[in-house]
């Protein structure tokens, strides 16, 4: 049974003990002894310990069994004084009746026994069924429990082999820090060291030998007090020192590295063992923070540097990083997006999923280890339930049994470049995916490589109208009435009519997303359901007090409005459950999350008759940019950046522009600016967004460098926007 479980069940049998003190109340004539009885029965349960105590006297008027049964025979159970009181140590201290004297009609808190058992404990204040006051104590061995997670805390965060936290744990304890630390209001170091001649220990002696030196080495520096809980294990014969404090507590950056440094040399010596030969020492890389990085990944790397240094000049001593040590090439960020592609009506067919390293070619017998995982997790593969398809690049992997089981042919398709020059190995390679049930689709085509063999096994055919002359794409698609083809690149209303009049029937681009000028110019009316969306998204929108109660006239008037909020909510994107009415919903989420949720709704509603990829920008840029703010370098409200994400394309839903539209939308100030000019404290980010969809990822590593931001955020927070606007719109 799991903690959760235990905690519904003491729960329920409180309630129901209410239920019969009700019961009986209304019932006059039954006598006590059968109002004992009933109680019993229903608080006689083998984990839950129940007893009743009234007065100063401390007098005990009602016992389940499981309660008496705590208290020696010797004792009566008459007086809780002497008796659960002289079981629980600490239980005068937690009731209304003793010497806190607490004035609080219920209380939960934790008891000890006499033999160190623990006991989960609450109390209510009652009128017994004679009417007089009095306090029903419920308590739960927990003691089994609590050694469960202790067991699980220190499976999962500390070292089997030394007793000190692990990996992880630093992860967590540094994440904690790192805002703080990026708004300049903490300051320290990581001091990252091994044993140096550890491998020839391990060699010459055994393992067993390796492994009780690392025990007495941690033994040894924990035992001095300035080292004691501050230290970590990496993995082998890796640790880690993390101090860390104001930066009121050093005069100078100067005066810091000095403090630190005089403490880390007190580590230099030299370890062994008894009837050992061979003795370890330390080197020690020193970075520190802020001035090295705000993530534990860039500090660490830094420290690592340093700690080489140490090694290279002669071992057993302290470096500390310097930015010319630092000549490591840099990693390449790993972003991921998904690119629309349309059907000629402008609804969704499915998406592209690009990322940084598409047009790399694997080498023969490398497995790449980042492609058809990275698809999973930014789709969220379990969850899909629409019809959508989504198109992959080829990785050999995709030939590997377990992933052949895992992917859903019916929802993903290969997608192949094709080499100018095609070769029997070419070949061979595109008849083996279609044996294993993959559906193609060939990219990079041009009249060279557009040969009948090569067409014969394609599903779908990819290429850019600008790049083919209009007569070979005409003859390549009328040639191929089976194929679908894609014009990719479309960005603007003619690059569509020109791919739909040579013959393409999807379109891959953002030229739904551009407002045309002619369009800019057209007066267009309102429709009565979207001028409600529209009155919602201004009462939303104001920096004043939100008049809740024309919210509810606007959303009570309209029964689909009403059904779609409430299914907003309820959702999984959202996380509540069972919000029924509007009052309930602003009584859960508050003004702020309110406005948020009805500004989705209204989004929605707008762009209703519009392709959803509007929607489905804008919210992905909303949610996007709000999971980020919080870790720029000059940190942004999380509101008002969701805001600037979900207005962004607004305009091109009510085919206007944006200028009139926030005549109608009373936005702040910094917010008009930024979507009308390129001078606003959000226009950056309006920026970053569109690089990202067009995957323009030197533009983003460039935003990311600027805003200290780390790459494995953005990849994620990208990732968690996907997610988050797939569970909104099942």
């Amino acid at each position: 049974m799991t903690k959760t479980r235990k905690i519904d069940i003491l729960y329920v049998y409180k309630e129901t003990l209410w239920g019969v003190f009700m019961l009986f109340k209304k019932q006059k004539d039954v006598k006590d002894r059968q109002i004992e009885d009933v109680l019993g029965a229903i608080l006689n349960q083998p984990d839950l310990n129940a007893f009743v105590v009234r007065g100063r006297g401390c007098e005990v008027i009602f016992a389940n069994k499981a309660a008496s049964a705590l208290i020696p025979d010797s004792e009566e159970v008459q007086v809780c004084k002497t008796s659960f009181a002289g079981t629980y140590q600490n239980l005068c201290d937690n009731c209304p009746y003793g010497r806190k004297s607490s004035k609080a009609s219920t209380a939960s808190f934790e008891l000890a026994d006499k033999s160190g058992r623990s006991y989960a404990a609450s109390y209510r204040a009652v009128h017994w069924f004679d009417g007089e006051p009095a306090i029903v104590f419920f308590t739960r061995d927990i003691t089994k429990e609590k050694e469960i997670n202790r067991r699980l805390y220190a499976l999962a965060y500390l070292d089997q082999l030394t007793g000190i936290p692990n990996r992880r744990k630093l992860q967590e304890d540094f994440a904690a820090l790192e805002e703080i630390i990026a708004n300049n209001m903490l300051c320290g170091i990581i001091a990252l060291f091994d044993l140096d001649n550890f491998k020839a220990v391990n060699d010459t002696y055994g393992h067993n030998a390796g492994d009780l030196i690392l025990r007495r080495l941690v033994e040894h520096l924990q035992a001095n007090s300035a080292f004691a809980g501050h230290l970590y294990r990496l993995g082998g014969d890796e640790f880690v020192l993390l101090f860390s404090g104001s930066p009121d507590d050093f005069r100078s950056e100067e005066k810091m590295i000095k403090h630190y440094k005089e403490l880390l040399s007190t580590a230099l010596s030299s370890y062994t063992l008894p009837n050992i030969d061979v003795s370890c020492t330390l080197s020690i890389g020193v970075s520190y923070f802020p001035r090295h990085g705000f993530t534990l990944s860039e500090i660490l790397r830094k420290a690592d540097i340093a700690m080489y240094k140490s090694k290279m000049n002669g071992r057993n001593q302290i470096s500390l990083f310097e930015d010319k040590y630092d000549t490591a090439q840099k990693f390449k960020d790993l972003f991921i997006n998904l690119q629309p592609i349309l059907y000629a009506s402008r609804q969704t067919f499915g998406y592209d999923l690009v990322d940084c390293g598409r047009g790399e070619e694997d080498e023969e017998n490398t497995v790449n280890l980042s492609g058809v995982n990275r698809t999973f997790d930014a789709l969220g593969l379990d969850d899909i339930k629409n019809n959508l398809r989504f198109f992959i690049s080829y990785s050999p992997q995709l030939l590997s049994p377990t992933v052949s089981k895992t992917l859903q042919r019916d929802k993903f398709i290969v997608q192949v470049n094709l080499p100018e020059n095609i070769t029997k190995a070419n070949i061979d390679s595109y008849l083996q995916l279609r044996k294993n049930g993959y559906k193609l689709a060939f990219t990079d085509l041009c009249e060279a490589n557009a040969v009948k063999e090569i067409l014969s096994l394609a599903d779908f055919c990819k290429f850019n109208t600008k790049k083919i002359n209009l007569a070979a794409q005409k003859k390549i698609t009328g040639e191929n009435p089976n194929i679908r083809f894609i014009a990719t690149d479309v960005e603007t209303a003619e690059d569509y009519l020109r791919a739909k009049n040579t013959g393409f029937s999807l379109y891959q681009g953002f030229f739904f997303s551009k407002l045309e000028p002619e369009v800019t110019r057209k007066t267009k009316d309102i429709g009565p359901t979207k001028a409600n969306y529209l009155r919602l998204l201004k009462l939303t929108s104001t920096t004043d007090y939100m008049d809740f109660n024309e919210i509810s006239t606007i959303i009570s008037a309209d029964v689909a409005l009403t059904y779609k909020l409430l299914r907003i909510l309820n959702s999984a994107a959202v996380g509540l459950r069972n919000v029924s009415t509007v009052s309930m919903a602003v009584a859960y989420l508050g003004e702020e999350n309110l406005k948020q949720w009805i500004a989705v709704l209204a989004l929605r509603g707008i762009a209703e008759g519009q392709p959803m990829e509007l929607v489905r920008m804008s919210l992905i840029r909303a949610r996007f940019g709000e999971l980020l703010a919080p870790h720029f370098y000059i940190q942004q409200e999380p509101k008002k950046v969701f805001m600037v994400g979900m207005l962004s394309l607004l305009h091109i839903a009510f085919e206007t522009t944006r200028t009139e539209l926030l005549e109608e939308i009373p936005v702040s100030e910094e917010i008009r600016e930024s979507l009308l000019t390129n001078e606003g404290i959000y226009s950056d980010l309006l920026r970053f967004y569109e690089n990202y969809e067009y995957a323009n990822w030197d533009d983003i590593s460039r935003f990311i460098e600027k805003n200290k931001l780390d790459s494995q955020l953005v990849n994620d927070s990208y990732i968690a926007a996907t997610k988050w606007y797939n569970d909104l719109i099942e």
